[in-house]
């Protein structure tokens, strides 16, 4: 039996959206109707309406001008859903790691100034436990999490760590998407070692410079893990 695919809010909103715009023969440089129209017209809320005309503008379909509205750019026919989904999955993955990398660079300034001894001891063996995971083909992303949220933790900032961990969380549900290659794992066990040995010299700058490094090679993973086929799964819901 073939399984029933459910259609996320999100979807259908930009299906109707393209409904419409196939219904009403609009063309290039034709004027959409306002979000509080669509919002009516649709009986949805007026977020949902902007998240689709959101997704169908970085998709190339429609353009907005501020203090004008919104026009139709392209045709929308034939348009693949999934594509949508997926350009929209880029801009969630670009929009989380925009915030959480500088966060991560604080947290890990922070940590290496005030962390005790005992937790950079601790620090050690998440990197010890990492690699052996790696070596062992087990499954190692727990202690990458787990590298993370003790930087956090020394931090001794509460409004930091529960930011980054309300971050972590959305990027944390990707990643599970993510088929590492070598490469990749080895760069992240050299990074874990790296950022440890600045904790060692408490050295800040060394340590916040090789985090920045570590989020942008996660962010250019994370992008590069979004297919058309899989884009569905990286939709924040609302």
């Amino acid at each position: 039996m073939k399984t029933i695919k459910r259609v996320s809010l999100s979807e259908q909103v930009v299906n109707s959206v393209i409904q419409y715009i196939q219904e009403n023969d609009l063309h290039p440089g034709d004027q959409l109707p306002t979000e509080n129209e669509f919002s009516s017209l649709f009986g949805v809320s007026r977020t949902s309406v902007r998240e689709a005309i959101k997704a169908l503008g970085i998709n190339g379909v429609l353009t907005s001008v501020p203090g004008k509205g919104t026009f139709l750019r392209s045709p929308a026919v034939a348009l693949e859903h999934n594509k949508i989904l997926q350009m929209e999955a880029h801009t969630t993955i670009s929009d989380v790691m925009e915030v959480r990398t500088p966060l991560e660079i604080q947290a890990v300034k922070l940590a290496v100034e005030r962390g005790s001894g005992e937790e950079i001891a601790v620090l050690e063996e998440i990197c010890g436990n990492y690699d052996l995971a790696v070596q062992r083909h087990m499954d190692h992303s727990a202690w990458g999490r787990r590298f993370h949220t003790q930087i956090a933790g020394m931090s001794s900032n509460g409004l930091l760590i529960n930011m980054l961990q309300s971050l972590s969380d959305i990027t944390n549900k990707y990643r599970g998407s993510l088929a590492e290659s070598d490469t990749e794992v080895e760069f992240y066990a050299q990074s874990h070692r790296d950022i440890y040995r600045a904790f060692c010299i408490r050295d800040a700058e060394a340590a916040g410079r090789e985090m920045a490094r570590h989020m942008e090679r996660t962010r250019q993973a994370l992008l590069e893990s979004v297919t058309s086929g899989n884009a569905t799964k990286f939709i924040i819901h609302r």
